[in-house]
């Protein structure tokens, strides 16, 4: 029986899988279990975006483990995400059909904006600071993740495409370490890392925080060479540490007290990285917390279920960045929101497939800022390729296909665009929208009619109107019988009927 009290977090790092799993007493979370297993996923992605067989199957048996500890808590309060290896995998649906499977919930693909978003908002929750600006890095596996700033939500966030893993296969084939490669290396992350510290030392900057398994193994070595409690990482011992490295000659051979087995074959990409970003940013000191990506996604999903979704302030920002028409947003919205009441309980629609019509209505003409000529597609690439802070990558390309295809003629083959488990919500929502973009045609709430939307069957709407309705509307009459064909597209028939008792448009 699931638990109503628990919740959930998984990440799914190029490097390990952890999951964390807390009880919620008088407000606050406290965790009761923490699982972590060395997956190393991105030792198994190759240059083309395929996973090896072995990768694949130990993936797959961690994940029907962490599936077992997740049968009794309640879905919607489990939240799990894939990070920089999902991010390039060629094909992510493929994975993620049988992950999601053996994991028992669906996995996120956030960007690495996101991730440093998250992260940050770990740190933050997790730690206490002085009100100083902050900055905090993050070294996962595939990716280092970099934000900054003073508030609960960061005024810089960047990702960079080299972790721990990636580092350590590149630099050093066959495991073999030396100065001249090292030094090769770190010039090129160096290189990437010079491009944003001007912006991130914008931030004002005073206090640096690193987590996650690189630095805290990093902090567990200092401090067992020292004879002392973790603590604070210097620069200089950073700098001691990869002469050490260097002169074991070779990954396997690194052998530094405070190393666990687990995390040795990885360290010297991980040290190479931090060396980096301690040079660049100018770091002497880099304080460490035990918070981390899985701690940030655990608050960001109370939040969320509290009605504090940072995606809500995404897309009030986008809409004021872009100037759109608010009152036209709010006319789609509204009708939009009010035929999904109708239609959410016969097709089975959840709360956030409503959430995600709602901020496609409010970005609908997003794409006006660039051309009125086929803004739509402005609209959808703007949408699929920003950085929306608290959107996964499947909720941006999902939000897309509504507003590529809002409007105007769309292809037979439109749906084949997403997952098949998305084809049924799809096909609805985009049905409700279209109609809602033709009826707010004319942009005036005079010409807006009460209406009724039903559903005789899973293939068919009918839209109810008042008596006369369309014959003294003649625009809103064609507008809607060549949606009606465009609809019939999507495998849905549209039919037209009397309204008998009038429906005002209110969401």
């Amino acid at each position: 029986m699931p638990h109503r009290h628990l919740y959930a977090a998984v990440d799914l790092g190029s490097n390990s899988f952890h999951m964390l799993v807390a009880r919620r007493e008088n407000g606050e979370l406290r965790v009761i279990d923490r699982i972590r297993e060395m997956v190393r996923i991105a030792g198994g992605l190759d240059a083309n975006g395929r996973l090896d067989e072995a990768t694949r199957s130990r993936a797959l048996e961690c994940l029907a483990r962490f599936g077992q500890r997740l049968a009794e808590i309640p879905g919607h309060q489990v939240r799990a995400v894939g990070t920089q290896t999902f991010r390039r995998l060629k094909n992510p649906q493929h994975f993620l059909v049988v992950a999601e499977t053996a994991l028992g919930c669906p996995i996120d693909i956030i960007s690495g904006r996101e991730e440093a978003r998250v992260v940050w908002l770990g740190v933050s929750e997790g730690t206490s600071f002085a009100e100083s600006p902050r900055m905090v890095i993050d070294i996962g596996g595939g990716s280092t993740e970099i934000a900054a700033g003073n508030e609960t939500d960061p005024q810089f966030t960047e990702s960079v495409q080299f972790g721990c893993v990636g580092v350590t296969r590149a630099a050093f084939g066959k495991g073999r370490i030396t100065a001249r490669r090292w030094q090769r290396a770190a010039g090129e992350i160096e290189t990437e890392l010079q491009a944003i510290a001007p912006q991130l030392a914008r931030t004002g900057w005073q206090h640096a925080i690193g987590s996650s398994g690189t630095i805290r193994a990093v902090q567990a070595i200092v401090a067992a060479r020292q004879g002392a409690l973790p603590g604070p990482i210097e620069a200089a011992q950073v700098d001691e540490l990869s002469k050490l490295v260097i002169e074991s000659g070779h990954v396997d051979r690194v052998d530094l007290p405070g190393l666990s087995s687990t995390r040795q074959p990885v360290i010297a990409g991980g040290l190479l990285v931090l060396q980096a970003c301690m040079r660049i940013f100018g770091i002497r000191t880099l304080e460490v917390s035990p918070f981390a990506l899985r701690e940030g996604l655990l608050h960001d999903l109370v939040g969320r279920l509290e009605q504090r979704d940072p995606r809500e302030k995404t897309v009030r920002g986008m809409a004021e960045r872009f100037q759109v028409d608010r009152t036209q947003a709010e006319r789609v919205r509204d009708f939009a929101l009010c035929a999904f009441e109708h239609l959410a309980e016969p097709f089975e629609l959840r709360r956030i497939h409503r959430d995600l019509l709602d901020w496609t209505c409010q970005l609908h003409e997003i794409g006006l800022g660039i051309a009125h000529s086929h803004y739509q597609l402005h609209s959808a690439y703007i949408v699929e390729h920003s950085d929306m802070a608290g959107f996964t990558r499947q909720e941006q390309q999902f939000m897309a296909f509504l507003l590529r295809y809002q409007r105007r003629k769309m292809p037979d083959d439109a749906l084949a665009q997403l997952p098949a488990r998305l084809h049924h919500s799809a096909r609805i929502l985009l049905s409700i929208m279209r109609l809602a973009v033709a009826l707010a045609r004319s942009r005036t709430d005079a010409d807006l009619p009460d209406f009724a939307l039903t559903r005789p069957d899973d293939r068919m709407l009918v839209l109810s109107l008042p008596a006369g309705w369309l014959q003294s509307h003649p625009l809103s009459a064609r507008s809607l019988e060549l949606e009606r064909r465009q609809l019939a597209r999507l495998g849905m028939r549209l039919r037209f009927d009397t309204l008998a008792n009038p429906h005002p448009v209110s969401p």
